[in-house]
């Protein structure tokens, strides 16, 4: 495939349009004496996005155009550059007038840099003025962007695995050779090989025969790992572990992994399929195979390889061919996908189908060429002029050239796909070139990496993490990704072939350092150091790719990197968007970390820091702040306050119960979305209003130090929809002047909002509970312990309620009027510890749906469940009775037999 511009450059331009309309509306005086460049400059980008379009389709004939493209491109990153510094000066500018009510006496206009930036913009307005007026040589042609689109509402179509079309003789067949005994090998382990070139679907298959349920009961153990071209023992044994263990394994010594997974395998017939090998060295093979043999008879390894000479040396059974698919089974994948909502009328079916058959004639027996294609006409039926635009697409021209001389031009056919996207989903797809050959994304944290590059721009009332998350699942319907071998949907990967599509498009704008890399550093944008043998000094490269949005590096290059390394990289990379340095050894950063002004996204996981410098949070723009396992790390820096733009601050779960104090003002942090704890205080910038504004808190929310809470509702929890588990805390102990009627204010003040799906409540010390506890209409479990004052359950409880635990409540007597319990048709486990008080079960008993019942350090009421109240609970399987709280006087004889809770009491004890 010839070398072309892609399209990214398009929401570029509409971003730049956006900064600079933002900027002209405030009317900053920053602007002062380049405002007209400004507005020439959006002026020139608005008359050029409207001729991408034509502009890309016709660059293959006409070179010059597409070196018009490039100078475009080239000149859309260094505006955005600059505009996003210049805003990014006036927004914080504007944040520090806000702290200080509006007193803030440095004058806008005076803001360092503001000379420099000035000069640049005017340089920029001239470039892109030169290149706006390029433009007409080319008679380029207005367009609307045909491929913007609503995304379509059935993303949640996927092929099913088990409709392998045309495949199902080849599955039963390698299914046979798993299974059958005829293939055992006394003292060695049987290799099965599956050979075919890219794209024919060899992973599809293997996956299919792996989940097939008969070869799951049939082996002990299952494994799968990705080799790729590099056969790495170490990281082989690693995940080899990592899969039959269900654990991360963090130990690097083949030595002890090896030991390990001999342990695993001694006496287990166990399946492992090694997906994807390109090796050929038969002592790489060898060194695993030793290992392999310690499994049982009938173990199987299952490879897949496009390398015919794999089957030579690895392979002891005769490799399974795969060939191209056939034509009307290549025409049942495809109508799966594009026909899959049947409803499509038959005369616009009696229509489509000859195009649709053309086409997948055209995609000569490969899978995934269909599965491309059919994933750009899906949800298409009704729009004639797209298919008929796929139909004529010269692409099908230089196919048929390449096919006279027995080549399948794979590339063409996919990027015919690409070509056909929403623009908005071009520069996320292009942006993961810069990831290995078979990395394994993780979806959420891919999107994070799309928001920082500014790929991203929420629509209507939606996250921006709601809007990435719809393109990442339209990339994965669209075939541009692929799931992986796990349980977990959120991680996908990248076919090889759609992996050499994304380079080519993104080259020179992404580079992928290795030894042979062809890119220019001095215009590449984001650059990975995740390839395989880069010797390449670091500051080298920093000094070579001066403006790098993202960079990210490998483990082992990060073992010696110095703080003066790292400040050299905060002093020269001022337009990173992207760091990543988790897993080195440094153990601070520079304060010249406030340099990197644009900086969204920056992981310091795994690192042996102490302390975050202050001037960190200078970083206006930071939405993703990563502290994952810094076991050193014990306090956050005082202003975090200031990040205003942070959405996502990620640190252990231990970390925050061990902080002594959250900083002042985290209430600024409004779009946060996560924030394990908060310790209410009674100062300004603790108090609990701070939660007031932070309406974008997810998951898990513990409050602590509830005393000291007086205006409880400002915390405005029934605004915090997306809370799934909420803890409420009153210190042990500590008792304040506030009386019973005031502490039941508190707790009904906290309401949460309905779809909260597990509630704890610690410490309160109020007599009974308020009326919103019925309103919970999500809520799976309910957790009271430590609560004083209260003598019942005095209100009613919601019916979802599946698990319900009452513990350390000495003054309970009671578990509430009957319908309290009885109404919780959906209760499954009660656990009621250290409530001395409570005499006996409600008078109508407990519901039929209880499936596991603990009762302990309750005397009284085990003293009933053995002989009043034994009626009412003997329905329940799972019985926990505390004997010790029991009185037993009387002496079990054969004609003194146990009563029938008895043997609970045993294997309680027991």
């Amino acid at each position: 495939m010839a070398d072309t511009v892609s399209l990214v450059a398009a929401p570029l331009v509409e971003g730049i349009i956006k900064i600079a309309f933002s900027l002209i509306k405030e009317e900053y005086s920053l602007l002062h004496g380049v405002k007209e460049d400004v507005e020439k400059l959006v002026s020139n980008l608005t008359a050029i996005k409207g001729v991408l379009q034509d502009a890309e389709k016709k660059q293959q004939s006409q070179p010059q155009l597409k070196d018009w493209l490039r100078k475009l491109q080239e000149a859309a990153f260094d505006a955005e550059d600059i505009l996003d510094t210049f805003a990014t000066e006036a927004n914080i500018w504007k944040e520090r007038k806000k702290v200080r009510n509006g007193k803030f006496k440095t004058p806008l206009s005076t803001l360092p840099h503001k000379h420099d930036a000035a000069l640049k913009i005017k340089d920029i307005s001239r470039r892109l003025d030169i290149i706006a007026k390029e433009n007409k040589n080319f008679h380029l042609r207005d367009q609307v962007d045909v491929g913007r689109r609503e995304i379509p509402n059935d993303l949640g179509f996927h092929v099913n695995q088990s409709d392998i079309f045309g495949r199902e003789d080849d599955k039963e067949s390698i299914v046979h050779m798993l299974l059958s005994n005829e293939f055992d090998r006394e003292g060695d382990v049987s290799v099965i090989p599956i050979i075919g070139m890219g794209g024919l679907g060899k992973t599809t298959l293997a996956q299919v025969v792996f989940n097939d349920e008969r070869v799951k009961g049939h082996f002990e153990s299952r494994m799968w790992v990705c080799v790729t071209v590099q056969f790495e023992l170490t990281r082989i044994l690693k995940e080899m572990i990592q899969f039959h263990s269900k654990m991360a394994f963090s130990d690097s010594s083949t030595s002890h992994l090896q030991s390990r997974l001999q342990h695993f395998l001694t006496g287990q017939r166990f399946l492992l399929v090694l997906d994807d090998i390109w090796t050929e060295d038969y002592r790489k093979w060898d060194s695993l195979k030793d290992l392999l043999k310690k499994g049982a008879m009938g173990s199987r390894v299952l490879v897949t390889s496009r390398i015919t000479k794999v089957k030579d040396t690895i392979g002891t059974q005769p490799p399974h061919s795969l060939g191209y698919l056939p034509e009307d089974e290549c025409w049942s994948l495809f109508s799966s996908m594009v026909f899959s909502s049947n409803s499509v009328s038959g005369e616009m079916r009696e229509y489509l189908d000859p195009i649709g058959r053309e086409i997948v004639r055209r995609c000569k027996g490969l899978p995934l060429a269909v599965k491309a294609i059919g994933g750009l006409l899906r949800g298409q039926t009704e729009n004639i002029n797209k298919w008929s635009q796929i139909q004529k697409s010269e692409i099908w021209e230089i196919e048929e050239q390449y096919s006279q001389i027995g080549k399948l031009n794979i590339l063409g056919i996919l990027k015919l796909s690409f070509d056909h996207l929403p623009s908005y989903l071009k520069p996320c797809f292009a942006y993961c070139s810069i990831f290995p050959k078979e990395y394994v994304f993780d979806k959420k944290e891919l999107i994070k990496y799309w928001m920082a590059q500014g790929l991203i721009q929420s629509r209507g009332r939606e996250t921006m993490e709601e809007t990435a998350i719809s393109y990442f699942d339209e990339l994965l319907v669209r075939s541009f990704f692929q799931l992986s071998n796990v349980d977990n949907k959120d991680i996908c990967s990248m076919h090889d072939l759609i992996h050499d599509l994304a380079v080519s498009i993104s080259n020179p704008s992404c580079c992928l350092v290795d030894d042979n890399a062809t890119c220019s550093l001095s215009v590449s944008r984001h650059v990975s150091l995740l390839g395989k043998d880069v010797e390449k000094p670091m500051l080298k490269i920093v000094a070579d790719a001066a403006k790098l949005r993202s960079l990210l590096l490998p483990t082992d290059y990060l073992k010696n990197f110095s703080y003066q390394a790292l400040d050299k990289v905060f002093h020269t990379l001022k337009y990173l968007r992207m760091l990543d340095l988790s897993s080195s050894t440094i153990s601070e950063l520079p304060n010249s970390i406030e340099e990197l002004k644009l900086l969204r996204y920056l992981d310091l996981s795994r690192t042996e820091i102490k302390a975050l410098p202050n001037s960190i949070c200078n970083l206006y723009n930071l939405q993703t702040l990563k502290l994952l396992a810094c076991l050193s790390l014990s306090e956050l820096p005082k202003d975090l306050g200031n990040l205003v733009n942070l959405r996502h601050l990620e640190v252990n779960s231990m970390f925050w119960f061990k902080l002594s104090m959250l900083p002042p003002r985290m209430g600024n942090l409004t779009n946060l979305q996560n924030l394990p704890a908060f310790r209410v205080g009674d100062r300004d910038g603790f108090r609990i209003g701070e939660l007031k504004n932070m309406e974008h808190l997810s998951g898990t929310l513990h409050i602590s130090k509830l005393e000291n809470a007086i205006n409880a509702g400002e915390a405005s929890l029934n605004d915090k929809k997306n809370l799934h588990k909420l803890v409420l805390e009153w210190s042990e102990g500590i008792f304040n002047v506030q009386d019973e009627a005031a502490e039941t204010r508190v707790l009904e003040d906290l309401q949460p909002h309905p779809n909260l799906k597990e509630l704890q409540i610690f410490g309160f010390r109020g007599n009974e509970f308020p009326g919103w506890m019925r309103t919970l209409t999500s809520l799976k479990l309910l957790s009271i312990r430590n609560c004083p004052l209260l003598n019942t359950l005095n209100e009613e409880l919601p019916s979802t309620l599946e698990c319900l635990t009452i513990g350390s409540c000495p003054r309970l007597q009671s578990l509430g009027p009957k319908e309290v319990l009885m109404s919780l048709n959906s209760l499954k486990d009660l656990y009621i510890e250290d409530c001395p008080m409570i005499q006996s079960l409600p008078e109508d008993g407990l519901p039929s749906c209880l499936q596991h019942l603990k009762v302990q350090a309750c005397p009284l009421l085990a003293e009933r469940c053995r002989k009043e109240d034994w009626a009412k609970i003997a329905h329940i399987p799972d019985l926990e009775i505390d004997p010790s709280s029991v009185s037993t006087s009387s002496t079990l004889t054969a004609a003194n037999p146990p009563p029938p809770w008895y043997r609970h009491f045993l294997c309680c004890k027991g």
